[in-house]
């Protein structure tokens, strides 16, 4: 399968130029991204999140621009080094996976960040493929490659929507996050789609 992809690395790192993003930044947007999910009465191991964000710590600037994104839109974003920084990466066990297995179930979709890093990731596809028999219809996957590139991805891949960052004639004039299907005929808000909704548009996303 493949497709004409909307974001772009280098679309990510105009953004953490724009708000100074660096690798060093984790404490910074950790504290921005508590902000939109702090719930009276839930412990931190309880906390909901809108995505799940399913990725490759070697994209750790990239991860981190699109967490400061998904903020300004108002989205909350699990990732399991910014928010549970106590997991040893390099130790990762059946307290791993337990832990993983709660944040996922406190979450309302996981998004899976495609880059050429992933390919070396062991649990990335263990995560989509345990949160789609928690939360059937709920993944989206969202590829970053250079614009006029071809998204080339694993087979089971194609069993999900894309999430996308643009505007949509029509629709709204302002850029905001789009699950589309991978024909890029018909498109939903993300919020939306999260919510349940099943009104997509047909039209040209820009």
């Amino acid at each position: 399968m493949t497709i004409d992809m909307i974001i772009s690395p280098n679309f990510l790192n105009s953004i953490a130029q724009s708000y100074k993003i660096t690798e060093d930044s984790q404490k910074s947007i950790l504290s921005e991204n508590k902000n939109y999910f702090f719930e009276s009465g839930h412990t931190d191991i309880n906390r909901n999140y809108d995505i799940f964000l399913s990725h490759s710590y070697l994209d750790k600037v990239h991860v981190l621009a699109l967490v400061k994104l998904f903020n300004i839109h108002q989205f909350s974003v699990y990732v399991d080094w910014l928010e549970d920084n106590q997991l040893n990466r390099e130790d990762v066990n059946v307290h791993t996976a337990n832990l993983l297995r709660n944040r996922m179930k406190h979450s309302k979709c996981l998004s899976y960040l495609t880059t050429e890093n992933i390919t070396n990731s062991k649990w990335c596809p263990w995560e989509i493929g345990y949160f789609d028999g928690l939360k059937q219809s709920k993944c989206c996957i969202l590829p970053v490659m250079e614009y006029g590139c071809k998204f080339n991805g694993q087979e089971y891949l194609g069993l999900y929507p894309y999430l996308e960052y643009a505007s949509f004639a029509g629709v709204d004039a302002a850029c905001d996050f789009y699950i589309c299907n991978q024909n890029r005929t018909e498109f939903i808000k993300l919020r939306d789609w999260i919510k349940g909704s099943t009104k997509y548009y047909k039209g040209i996303l820009v």
